[in-house]
């Protein structure tokens, strides 16, 4: 899907804060779409992190038992 494709959404937002946000000139459709962007950063970051719970625990007992490979080099 191309970045600069857009579509339209549904959504119900309080009237009172619309008319605040004309009033001072803020663009609803650029500050959702910027939340949003973030909102769903966070959550593939957060569903990464669930998926790979097991593999991340299992390196980071690894890494406490044996230590780091620079670790290794400083000792040299």
């Amino acid at each position: 899907m191309s970045a600069n494709l857009k579509v339209s959404c549904n959504t119900s937002i309080s009237a009172q804060l619309i008319n605040d946000a004309k009033e001072l000139k803020l663009s609803p459709s650029a500050i959702l779409e910027e939340a949003l962007s973030k909102a769903v950063k966070v959550a593939k970051y957060e569903r990464w992190q669930q998926e790979n719970k097991q593999a991340i625990a299992e390196h980071n007992r690894r890494v406490e038992e044996q230590g780091t490979f620079s670790e290794k080099i400083r000792q040299l």
